[in-house]
């Protein structure tokens, strides 16, 4: 499977050769660099390496602006310099390999989450319940001791995740990233008391002190007015334009759907950004986090005796 960042680079080459209304043939002719149709084919489907030097040459050839030069260099360099984890095939379906490697290489990420906290936003001891409790839901014995064989590596994979959020915050090339939660999730003590206050309390922080983490609260009266088209959806952008787009849609009990094709993408996004519409603002997401929190830390501090 073409690594996700190597298919964007490539659909960055196809549209800039649509755009100058060549076929495959004679792009090649124009930029002999290429070698071959095949070769084209190859580098355009993201199934070979892709030399930074001829992918300038071929986008220079093209018109392509120095921005999108640039950018198709910087994301050649994310790519090779992406970490090992971010394609952790040993341990995950080949559709969260994917999108593991486009988090590692995206710009921005936007995601709806209608029952859970999204994966880069859990606490330690929140990714940990939620896996244990798909590991005892194993169907057989043998099923939940192999699950929970591959809770920790799972585990160091999430968290190895949210370091994406860290690496270049506050740079011209920091990661944004935006969260639509429904409130309903405010309400799902995964993990008991304690674990669900610890959770509302990072996305709290998160919320109040990241510029580069935009969480938004849904309240239930929002969600009345229009239907999500999927309860777990993330849109994933490794450029400024829609070139390489990819939205994973998660699903229960199943590996989830990694889809690159724009057509569809494009209904999904606009889903996303009328859920964006209708959620609190920043100061009125905080307000409502709050107010689940309090009661929580209510019950956890420790108790004055009378004197």
């Amino acid at each position: 499977m073409p690594h996700p960042v190597a298919r964007a680079v490539g659909a960055m080459l196809k549209q800039h050769r649509d755009q100058m209304g060549w076929t495959q043939a004679e792009a090649v002719s124009h930029v002999p660099e290429m070698g071959s149709v095949p070769a084209l084919s190859k580098y355009e489907t993201g199934k070979q390496a892709q030399d930074p030097a001829r992918v300038d040459i071929f986008l220079r050839a093209c018109g392509a602006t120095d921005a999108v030069r640039e950018e198709a260099a910087r994301s050649l360099q994310r790519m090779q310099n992406s970490p090992s984890w971010a394609n952790p095939s040993d341990v995950v379906s080949e559709p969260l390999a994917g999108l593991f490697a486009l988090e590692a290489t995206s710009k921005v990420i936007r995601t709806y989450q209608e029952t859970g906290v999204p994966g880069m936003l859990q606490t330690r001891r929140h990714a940990r319940a939620l896996m244990m409790g798909v590991a005892d839901a194993q169907p057989t014995e043998e099923g939940r001791r192999n699950y929970r064989k591959l809770v920790k590596r799972r585990l160091e994979i999430r968290l190895q995740r949210q370091a994406l959020l860290d690496a270049t915050d506050g740079s011209d090339d920091s990661l944004m990233y935006e969260a639509v939660l429904s409130q309903g999730v405010l309400h799902a003590p995964v993990g008991g008391p304690a674990v669900h206050c610890e959770q509302l309390l990072h996305l709290f922080t998160l919320a109040a002190t990241r510029p580069n983490i935009h969480i938004r609260i849904l309240p239930w009266k929002a969600s009345h007015e229009g239907v999500a088209l999927h309860t777990s959806m993330m849109l994933l952008k490794p450029h400024e334009n829609t070139v390489g787009r990819a939205l994973y849609l998660e699903t229960r009990n199943s590996s989830g759907n990694l889809l690159v094709d724009d057509e569809e993408i494009e209904k999904y996004q606009a889903s996303l950004e009328d859920l964006w519409t209708r959620a609190l603002s920043k100061t009125e997401s905080l307000d409502l986090l709050e107010e689940y929190i309090k009661p929580l830390l209510a019950e956890f501090r420790p108790k004055q005796e009378d004197a």
